[in-house]
């Protein structure tokens, strides 16, 4: 740890015990992060939050996240038919395809997913 951290921590300790953070504003409510990475996109992000829609991305995401959800819970049903595993396979590969387009599409590396490991997926599947 480097001198200026532990300054810095010892500092925010001893506000902490001294009750410098007790009461302020909002306190126990959710930080408003109205702030946009680029500047320029502001105010498109700002006026679809407020109108209820999110960017193409943010619904693409969701909607994968929800695939990948029935995914493996079609996965855990198909149990009882060993001949389902090469549909999965293909579903996988699919769904994997939508993963990279995405990745393709969104602002940000941070948001980005990690394609499906599909022969891990069927292996963790399967020792269940």
């Amino acid at each position: 740890m480097d001198k200026w951290e532990s300054i810095a921590e010892r500092k925010i300790r001893e506000a902490i015990e001294a009750g410098q953070f007790d009461n302020l504003p909002n306190k126990g409510k959710p930080i408003e992060l109205d702030i946009d990475p680029d500047p320029s996109l502001w105010m498109a992000h700002h006026l679809l939050r407020v109108n209820g829609f999110a960017p193409a991305w943010v619904e693409e995401s969701r909607e994968i996240d929800s695939a990948v959800s029935r995914f493996r819970a079609d996965l855990r049903n198909a149990r009882r038919r060993p001949s389902a595993i090469d549909e999965f396979r293909s579903r996988a590969a699919e769904l994997n395809r939508r993963i990279l387009t995405y990745n393709l599409k969104c602002p940000s590396a941070q948001v980005h997913k990690w394609p499906l490991d599909i022969e891990g997926e069927i292996r963790a599947d399967v020792a269940n």
